[in-house]
C-alpha cells in the first residue's frame, strides 16, 4: 500500500509541508527572523565623560577627646577635711578642691621654726667671735651647718603641708568623687576626674599613604552617632610615624565646644578633605574591567566597543577616577559588559539615571 499525493487534497498538501519544514530545521536552516536578530546591535547603557571638579574626602572614625584631662589621686595620707567642688560641677584653675589634716605636720614645722630661730642667733654670735678669734672656724662652721638643716626640714614639712591642698590644674569640669569629708585616704587614692572640654580634640587614624603628606591646618567635618548636625575641626598635630600594626598614623584635631554638647569618648564619623583635584575623569565602578593584565573599559568608536587600558586613582562608593587611557568626551560602556566584545556594534544609549561621579568621599 502507498501514499500518494491526491490532487485537489489539502490534507496531503499540508502533510508535505510540514515535512519540508522539518528537514529544513533538522539540515541546520536559519530562518530570516534568525538572522536579522543577529544584525541587531546590542543595546548597552553608556556614559560620556566629563572632566569635573573631585573633592578627595577620607572618611575614618574617631573618637572625642577632652582638650585636658587629669585624674585627680591624693599624694598624702591622711583624713579629709574639706572637699572644695561640687560633683559634675565646673571649677576654676587654682581653686582648693580637698583639704587632708594636717595638725601633725604644722606642729611639726613650729617645733622646726622655733629651733631654726635659735640656731639662726647661735650662728650670729659665733660669727661675731669669729671675727674677733674667740673661736675656730671649725665651731662656726658647725653652727652654720645646724642652721641648714633645719631649713632644709621646715621645706620639707612645708612641701609636706602643700600636699595635704589638693587644687585644680586647669579650669574645667569634674566628674563624680569618690571620696567623702571624714574618711581616711591613703597616697594614691582616687578623687574624681577633672577635665577642659572647651576646646575638645578628635583623635582619629588615617591609612599610611594619606597620614604621610597630612600637614596641621587641614579641615575637618564630623558628625556624632544620632546627631545628624555637622561640626568643623582643624587638624592641629599627627604623629610623626607609622603604626607598624595598623599601618595608619594617628591625627588629632581641635575644634570649640562652648555649648558643652561634644563630650570625650563619643564616637565621631570624620570626614577629612585631602585634597581637591579641578579637572578628574571619573566612571561608575561597574564600566571598569579587571583582569590578570590590569583594568580596563570598553570605549565606543564608530559604533563598536573597542576595549581601552585605564590607570585607576581616587576610588569613590559608586566610582572611580581614571588617570590615564581615556579623555574627556569619550564614550564608556556601562552595561552589558560581560556580553561585548571587542569590535562588536552595539547601540548606545545614555544613562538616563547615572550616579554622582564626583563629590563622594572614599570609605576607608
Amino acid at each position: 500500500m502507498s501514499w500518494n499525493a491526491i490532487p485537489g487534497n489539502s490534507t496531503g498538501a499540508t502533510v508535505v509541508a510540514l515535512l519540508s519544514a522539518t528537514l529544513l530545521a533538522a539540515c541546520g536552516g536559519k530562518t530570516d527572523a534568525g538572522t536579522a536578530a543577529e544584525r541587531t546591535p546590542m543595546n548597552v547603557q553608556v556614559v560620556v565623560l566629563q572632566a569635573r571638579a573631585l573633592d578627595h574626602t577620607l572618611i575614618a572614625t574617631g573618637t572625642l577627646l577632652a582638650n585636658e584631662e587629669v585624674e585627680l589621686v591624693s599624694e598624702m595620707a591622711g583624713r579629709v577635711t574639706h572637699i572644695g567642688f561640687e560633683e559634675g560641677g565646673t571649677v576654676s584653675a587654682g581653686q582648693v578642691l580637698l583639704r587632708i589634716n594636717d595638725d601633725d605636720l604644722q606642729a611639726e614645722l613650729r617645733q622646726v621654726q622655733a629651733n631654726l630661730k635659735v640656731a639662726r642667733d647661735d650662728e650670729q654670735r659665733k660669727e661675731q667671735l669669729l671675727a674677733v678669734n674667740g673661736i675656730s672656724r671649725e665651731a662656726f662652721d658647725a653652727s652654720a651647718a645646724a642652721r641648714i638643716g633645719l631649713e632644709a626640714q621646715a621645706d620639707l614639712l612645708q612641701a609636706r603641708i602643700a600636699k595635704t591642698v589638693m587644687r585644680a590644674p586647669f579650669s574645667g569640669s569634674v566628674g563624680l568623687r569618690n571620696v567623702s569629708v571624714g574618711s581616711y585616704i591613703a597616697p594614691g587614692t582616687a578623687i574624681a576626674h577633672l577635665r577642659q572640654l572647651s576646646p575638645i580634640k578628635i583623635d582619629l587614624a588615617v591609612p599610611e599613604r594619606n597620614g604621610r603628606n597630612l600637614k596641621p591646618g587641614v579641615p575637618i567635618t564630623f558628625t556624632l552617632e544620632g546627631d545628624p548636625t555637622v561640626h568643623s575641626a582643624t587638624v592641629y598635630a599627627k604623629e610623626p610615624g607609622v603604626d607598624a600594626s595598623s599601618r595608619t598614623v594617628r591625627v588629632r584635631a581641635r575644634t570649640a565646644n562652648a555649648d558643652g554638647k561634644l563630650v570625650p569618648g563619643a564616637f565621631a564619623r570624620v570626614e577629612l578633605a585631602l585634597e581637591r583635584i579641578p579637572d578628574a575623569i571619573s566612571v561608575p565602578t561597574e564600566a571598569v574591567i579587571p583582569d590578570i593584565q590590569g583594568q580596563k573599559v570598553m570605549v565606543l568608536r564608530n559604533g563598536m566597543a573597542v576595549s581601552q587600558r585605564v590607570d585607576l586613582g581616587i576610588r569613590l562608593p559608586r566610582a572611580v577616577q581614571l588617570t590615564s587611557g581615556v579623555q574627556a568626551g569619550d564614550t564608556v560602556l556601562v552595561t552589558g559588559l560581560l556580553a561585548v566584545r571587542d569590535s562588536m556594534r552595539v547601540n548606545a544609549i545614555p544613562m538616563s539615571n547615572a550616579p554622582k561621579l564626583n563629590g563622594e568621599p572614599v570609605e576607608r
